[in-house]
């Protein structure tokens, strides 16, 4: 019952936790699962399959990562001053929430700034091509 005996015996309860922590993205996490692609691992899956394991194949690593893709947005004013995110643990930092839109820190800049998505790909541009001809 619950995997006890099995290898990983916490997964029906891990399975409970992340749906708990989705409960506001139920439908959305759902679409994510069944159409889309691991965030986490290498063994090509699609969905709720993949090309190595055959049959349903839902790991805990893409559980796991479920979160990142239904976060809300995370209110950029924290990011101003990234001093104030000093002593934050990994997870802390997580439960920010996600980037709703670019953002850029300029060197000696205190914390990040919104940018458009022009001015975005225009600085990833230029720093690729910066960095392609000085090979």
């Amino acid at each position: 019952m619950f995997g006890l005996g099995r290898q990983k015996p916490h997964h029906y309860r891990e399975m409970a936790r992340v749906a708990w922590e989705n409960r506001a993205e139920l439908p959305f996490a759902w679409r994510i699962l069944r159409d889309g692609v691991c965030d986490g691992c290498a063994l090509g899956t699609s969905g709720l399959k993949d090309w190595t394991i055959p049959g349903t194949h839902l790991c805990m690593v893409r559980l796991e990562l479920l979160r990142l893709n239904t976060a809300p947005a995370l209110d950029v004013t924290v990011l101003e001053d990234v001093r104030r995110l000093a002593g934050r643990t990994s997870r802390d930092l997580r439960e920010l929430g996600r980037l709703p839109e670019p953002m850029i820190r300029r060197k000696g800049a205190p914390g990040f700034r919104v940018a458009s998505w022009d001015e975005a790909l225009d600085l990833i541009a230029g720093s690729r091509t910066r960095s392609t001809t000085r090979l």
